[in-house]
């Protein structure tokens, strides 16, 4: 029987998943940057104008992103904590392991919840002033749709605030328990999960609706199906003794590889239609995201046959190494070889891809 005490730092990185919680800030701030490339090179507004400060929406934004993922992180915790302690990956957190009490992460995750909201509201307030001084403060005047005079901008204090209520009801309460009741639970998941570009985006003034954005928050959404799968994968023996339904364990080889090839070539035809829009002005980059499209079809070939791993597939073990206080699932458990390739090509893709178009977006600045 475990008993509760003082969290460490170390309990506290697991319940807030600091890792996924930097992610979550990189995407803002890669949304963001696409609208104001270099917020903290000047402030945008001119003598006789009303200005804003985009270095300060550009740190609300990310800060209010992070929070938020962190506390959605800790509710998540809580309400799977028996399911938590069935699989290895995830059985050392504080919870399971009787570290830290159900009461105290849900205290947590309140207190950061509130904070991730006075922060969007913040960037909120702060993209309103920036949307209108943006055009001829930018290369090619503004980003499409990112509050030009013509068009201005939805965004407010009040709908980021709104918008990050709707997260965390969609992930917490959505989401989190249709985990536990079908194998769709990640669409839901993957609408919110591909949130935080569009966030920062909107930070910046950019209209939500603009197709530029809408393909952008689709290739986010599409991206997360395989990465999730693929990741479910290695770990689908777990699942299933622990009643949890994900496709690679409650689906037929054929049927889960089906359906992966046609959301890895969704990925990969979202990639490809990027350059179609006029997001990217450099012929280098636009060569490079083609090739990077092309380069994920070509890789979707492997994500055929996923699931029906044969002689290559690593060997099926209990998947669990014991250390001190600790529980590791071993790399890529019950993966075959080309599944793995397919795994870290879409995962490599995705931030190849944020570097491709913020570079597009800063080359004409130097």
């Amino acid at each position: 029987m475990h008993t509760s005490r003082m969290p460490s730092l170390h309990d506290l990185r697991l319940l807030l998943r600091l890792n996924v919680t930097l992610m979550v800030g990189a995407a803002t701030a890669f949304g963001f940057l696409l609208a104001v490339p270099l917020p903290f090179a000047r402030k945008i507004g001119g003598a006789g104008q009303a200005g804003g400060n985009p270095a300060l929406a550009f740190i609300w934004v990310v800060a209010g992103a992070m929070l938020l993922a962190a506390a959605c992180s800790a509710w998540n915790q809580v309400q799977e904590r028996d399911t938590d302690a069935l699989l290895p990956r995830t059985a050392v957190r504080p919870l399971p392991t009787g570290r830290m009490v159900s009461w105290a992460a849900t205290g947590i995750g309140a207190l950061l919840f509130a904070a991730a909201l006075g922060c969007l509201h913040a960037a909120g307030e702060l993209a309103t002033v920036l949307a209108p001084g943006m055009a001829g403060n930018l290369p090619y005047d503004a980003v499409p749709g990112a509050g030009s005079p013509m068009s201005g901008s939805p965004v407010s204090g009040g709908l980021l605030l709104l918008v990050g209520v709707g997260i965390a009801v969609v992930y917490n309460g959505a989401y989190t328990p249709l985990k536990r009741v079908t194998s769709f639970a990640l669409l839901p998941g993957a609408l919110v999960g591909a949130m935080p570009p569009l966030l920062g985006w909107m930070a910046a003034g950019g209209d939500p609706r603009d197709p530029v954005a809408i393909l952008l928050y689709g290739v986010y959404v599409l991206w997360q199906v395989p990465h999730f799968w693929l990741r479910a994968q290695r770990e689908r023996i777990h699942y299933q003794r622990a009643g949890l339904p994900v496709p690679p364990a409650q689906f037929a080889a054929a049927r889960y590889a089906g359906l992966l090839r046609v959301w890895y070539h969704a990925y990969a035809v979202a990639v490809l239609m990027l350059p179609v829009f006029p997001l990217l002005h450099a012929p280098l980059v636009r060569a490079g995201v083609v090739l990077l499209g092309v380069a994920l079809l070509g890789i979707s070939v492997l994500a055929q046959t996923a699931g029906t791993a044969g002689g290559d597939a690593a060997p099926d073990t209990a998947g669990v190494t014991a250390g001190a206080d600790t529980v590791q699932a071993l790399p890529f458990t019950c993966m075959a070889r080309r599944d793995v390739v397919a795994l870290r090509a879409a995962d490599a893709a995705m931030p190849a891809l944020m570097l491709l178009l913020l570079l597009d977006r800063m080359l004409p600045l130097f």
